[in-house]
């Protein structure tokens, strides 16, 4: 069990750190967008056209594609004024609950957002200025909720395992 938990971790790192990858890409073309919209607006009165659809989607893009990676990190903050009282295995015990809850409620987050992908996609859904596709936007967002999912229930995993050693 120890070695399918390892493995799947390796697996999921690596996924993580291209998601990683790619909303370093998204923050620099953000960047990019913005500068080059200011710069026509400003020096030759022609603002980049869609500039405030491609920033919107690409932060959302930012966001999902950087959950993952700060959640296996520890990222996030956290008050833990109370669980500091806790003994270890308490502590432990708590957080195989938390990874639990969160899992489930990214499940059905991912679930909901494929299920909006796909009535989009039905629909035709598109962007106002440059009529770009939203389902592919919603899809990929589902992904990266599962792999934040799956990142939950590997620290679940891991939590319980240290939460029942005899030490």
């Amino acid at each position: 069990m120890r070695k399918i938990v390892a493995n799947s971790e390796k697996i999921l790192d690596k996924i993580i750190y291209f998601q990683q990858i790619i909303a370093n890409v998204f923050l620099l073309l953000i960047m990019t967008i913005i500068t080059f919209d200011v710069l026509g607006r400003n020096l030759f009165n022609q603002p980049l056209k869609g500039t405030y659809e491609m920033t919107e989607l690409g932060t959302a893009l930012i966001v999902f594609f950087a959950l993952a990676m700060t959640h296996r990190k520890g990222d996030h903050i956290t008050i833990d004024f109370l669980v500091d009282r806790f003994s270890e295995k308490g502590k432990r015990a708590l957080n195989v609950l938390v990874e639990i809850v969160i899992a489930i409620v990214l499940l059905f987050m991912a679930r909901q957002m494929f299920g909006n992908g796909i009535r989009m996609m039905e629909r035709n859904s598109t962007t106002t200025d440059l009529a770009l596709p939203v389902h592919p936007f919603l899809f990929i967002i589902a992904f990266t909720l599962v792999v934040f999912m799956l990142t939950a229930i590997l620290k679940a995993i891991t939590y319980f395992r240290l939460a029942v050693d005899k030490e």
